[in-house]
Formats: C-alpha cells, structure tokens, sequence
C-alpha cells in the first residue's frame, strides 16, 4: 500500500471520528485522545497530520466559507437557489454538516451568520423594502432573517436531515415570504 492511500485512509478515519464526536458532543468538548482512539489511529499518526484538533477542523472550515462564499456569489441573491445549493452540499458533505449544528465551531457559526446578514443586506431586500422596515427594522431585519435561516438549518440537521434539501429550501422561502 502506498504511504498516499495510507495518509489519506487516516485522515478519513480521522474525519469520520470527528463526525461521530460532533454528532454527540460540542467541539469545545472533544479531546485528540478520544478522537485518535475512536478513528483506530495513535497520536503520533493525528500528529503527522495536524498539530492538533483546530488544526484539523480549520482546513474544513476554510473549504466550507470558501463553498458558502462561492454559492452566495454565484446565485446573485437568489435567495431560494442559494438555500438548495448549500442544503444540497450539506446533504452531501456530513463534516460540514455537523460543523454547522450546534455542536460545532463557534467560528462556523458568526461566518454563516455574517453572510446570511449580508445576503440579506445587500441582495434580498431591495432598498424600497429596507425604507418600508423603518429605521429600527432595517437595522434588525437581517439578523433577525439571518438567525431565522441559521436556526432552521442546525434544526435539519439535528432531524437528521428528514426533508430533501428542495423541501427544507422551499418552506424557508415560504416562511420568509
């Protein structure tokens, strides 16, 4: 076997252990030494990897606000296409997935919260709407949508994901209409 298959089944169970841990406890909570038990692996093994758990979980949270950042972008405002796509990703990529739930990474949580604000700001509410709001309304509407969003998601997520991305895309388009 080479050392490449061998470095990346590591890493993998490595993952995966992550994945079982977040499903249980926060990420404040969980320690290397449980974390190399529960993927089969020795410390010296997590050790040539990453220099230690943020280590680990920051190459996944840099690859998701890229793909967050990429989907917002790329959907011009579309509020609907943007959630599909990000439900669809997150249905697809379980790391992510739990790094988003509430046992995961307080640093996830203020990034998906800012850019769900600024989707919010800036493309969603067209500036007639924003006047319509009022000053305090358009002061607290994004974060007030932004936390509706966030807290819809981590709740699909705790459900274990039971309605299809489409389902879960279209009722927080109708709840926000």
């Amino acid at each position: 076997m080479s050392t490449d298959t061998r470095k990346d089944r590591t890493r993998i169970q490595l993952r995966d252990a992550m994945i079982e841990l977040l499903r249980e406890k926060p990420f404040d909570q969980i320690s290397t030494t449980e974390l190399v038990k529960l993927a089969k692996v020795s410390r010296s093994s997590f050790y040539t990897h990453y220099q230690d758990k943020y280590d680990m979980i920051e190459a996944y949270q840099r690859r998701l606000f890229e793909t967050i950042q990429y989907v917002f972008e790329k959907n011009h405002g579309d509020l609907h296409a943007t959630m599909l796509e990000t439900f669809e990703f997150l249905q697809r990529n379980e790391i992510y997935a739990v790094l988003l739930s509430e046992n995961g990474s307080k640093e996830i949580h203020q990034f998906m919260l800012q850019k769900l604000k600024e989707l919010f700001q800036n493309a969603i509410f067209p500036k007639s709407e924003r006047i319509s709001f009022g000053k305090l309304g358009e002061i607290y509407a994004a974060t007030y949508y932004a936390n509706a969003i966030f807290g819809t998601t981590q709740s699909w997520i705790r459900r274990k994901q039971k309605e299809t991305p489409a389902q879960i895309a279209d009722l927080l388009q109708e709840l926000i209409n």
